[in-house]
């Protein structure tokens, strides 16, 4: 799997992108969390030793790695959005928007990058206990034009593959906390931070990413819909031309125009 500094990364630019100018650092925390969160079912392996918790050994990949949690929490927010709204009232909008991020980060940042990768996840467990490594290649060659290696499928055409590696009960997922399965002993303990040149792209780039949304120009967003100006614009609304006031009657020019005749009456 991917370092878990490496989600951490992703998500934040994955939330920056998607916040824009309303990116800020609270919004950056949340999604380190969120990106960060998945691998945190390292630590449930541990409780699986005799006299335990019934959990299985391999929960790494598995047990926060199912896409039913980010599922069901779009599900509460689209849900309560849509009738009694009491979560969207007591969260605000700012709020609200930021738990949409969040599902989202937690979701492609935390589950997809280890999904689309060879070290697996498990997305539907427990419902399905199957870890997938949906891996491959998609090219375009002068003899079979288009070829894809992501899905197989078998002799009988019923047989579909995408990686399946096995369930939590004969495959297993190593970690720091838990490098291999049964008693550890002297085992190494490794902390990755990178791993490849993509990696320390996607954690390089993520405080420059998140810094140029935060501090981005773009009025039109920063304006509310009823014309309020945004709190660093001190200029605040353009105010329209007021309109010429009438002349009043005592007031009016009695010089004629060129061209017109004299009204002034003259005694012959």
């Amino acid at each position: 799997m991917p370092p878990t500094v490496v989600h951490a990364a992703l998500g934040v630019v994955l939330a920056a992108a998607v916040l824009g100018p309303a990116f800020d650092r609270r919004a950056g925390v949340v999604a380190l969390l969120a990106g960060a969160a998945p691998d945190l079912d390292a630590a449930i392996g541990l409780l699986a030793v005799p006299g335990g918790l019934p959990v299985p050994e391999s929960t790494h990949g598995a047990v926060l790695h199912t896409l039913l949690l980010p599922g069901l929490a779009a599900l509460a927010l689209y849900v309560d959005g849509r009738r009694d709204r009491r979560l969207a009232d007591r969260l605000g909008p700012e709020d609200l928007r930021l738990a949409w991020v969040a599902v989202l980060v937690y979701a492609v940042a935390g589950i997809g990058l280890d999904l689309l990768n060879v070290a697996t996840a498990n997305p539907l467990w427990p419902l399905h206990d199957v870890f997938f490594a949906v891996v491959g290649q998609v090219m375009f060659t002068n003899q079979e034009l288009f070829v894809q290696t992501y899905v197989g499928v078998g002799e009988r055409g019923y047989a579909i593959y995408l990686g399946q590696q096995g369930g939590t009960a004969d495959f297993f997922v190593p970690s720091p906390l838990n490098p291999v399965r049964g008693p550890d002993g002297n085992s190494e303990r490794v902390v990755d931070v990178v791993e490849s040149g993509w990696q320390l792209l996607v954690l390089a780039s993520a405080p420059v990413v998140g810094w140029l949304a935060a501090n981005s120009d773009a009025p039109a967003a920063a304006r509310s819909a009823d014309g309020a100006p945004a709190a660093d614009d001190p200029d605040g609304p353009d105010e329209p031309d007021a309109p010429d006031a009438p002349a009043a009657d005592g007031d009016s020019d009695p010089t004629p125009a060129e061209g017109d005749p004299d009204p002034t009456p003259t005694d012959d």
